[in-house]
């Protein structure tokens, strides 16, 4: 620190001594030689200022790479789009059967006839006395591929309770 200081004190000497040497050869133009030299020592105090400022708390001025990533916990985690516009569709079912029979059945379906044909190799639609077997009545009468499009396209949508039986048959299989 000391060898700082020695380095901006001799700064200032030097400035000290520059200015009034400049100023000599013009002796109308004084007052911008002063304007300099009061710069040049108002720039000098800053920089002493700043460097005892920093000394003083170093860890708030210098931060590591550590600190400059971002904290997983600090931030929330972006939830995903497709489970945004999947949630979206189940809103809209409850609220109207004619959405739920072309918007959610559809993929309620895909999810039946994927996991039946994995799981047990029972094709939904080839085999529906099998899927109907292992995936319940109240399921079924959802996912069944003859289920005819409701005749009331404002009718209110099935219950909650009903939408999660048929989501627990599913996971079921």
């Amino acid at each position: 620190m000391r060898r700082l200081l020695s380095g901006w004190a001799a700064l200032v000497v030097f400035a000290t001594i520059v200015s009034p040497a400049v100023s000599s050869p013009h002796p109308g133009r004084r007052h911008v030689a002063l304007d300099v030299y009061v710069l040049i020592l108002g720039a000098v105090g800053l920089a002493i200022m700043v460097r005892a400022t920093r000394a003083a708390s170093p860890d708030v001025h210098e931060p590591t790479l550590e600190d400059e990533l971002d904290d997983p916990l600090d931030a929330l985690p972006e939830r995903p789009a497709e489970l945004k516009r999947l949630e979206r569709e189940v809103y809209l079912s409850l609220g109207s059967g004619f959405y739920l029979h072309n918007r959610l059945r559809p993929m309620l379906r895909e999810v039946a006839s994927n996991r039946l044909l994995l799981r047990h190799g029972i094709d939904i639609d080839r085999r529906p006395e099998a899927a109907e077997a292992i995936l319940g009545q109240p399921a079924w009468s959802w996912l069944r591929p003859d289920r005819e499009e409701p005749r009331d396209r404002w009718a209110q949508g099935p219950p909650v309770s009903e939408l999660r039986a048929i989501v627990d048959a599913l996971e079921r299989i």
